[in-house]
């Protein structure tokens, strides 16, 4: 697939999906998580600019995804901010 169409839509979508919690309250979203037939897509918050977006099949579970991503998340942080 175009990951620059990827990168480009989910930046969109993330967009789009905080401005409606902003909209009912919500001041800011970390992540969002759609679930496809075959594969999933997990879109986390790294820092006000960048976005990590896991792609997984069903094989894996969203709580192992969730605790994975957040351990990556506090690694590319530092090293984004150093």
């Amino acid at each position: 697939f175009d990951v620059y169409s990827l990168a480009a839509l989910a930046a969109g979508n993330f967009g789009a999906v905080s401005t409606m919690a902003q909209m009912v309250g919500e001041e800011e979203i970390f992540l969002l998580f759609h679930q496809g037939k075959k594969e999933n897509i997990y879109f986390s918050r790294v820092l006000a600019d960048f976005l990590l977006i896991t792609i997984f099949g069903h094989e894996l579970s969203l709580g192992f995804i969730r605790l994975k991503v957040a351990e990556a998340i506090e690694k590319m942080a530092r090293f984004l901010e150093s």
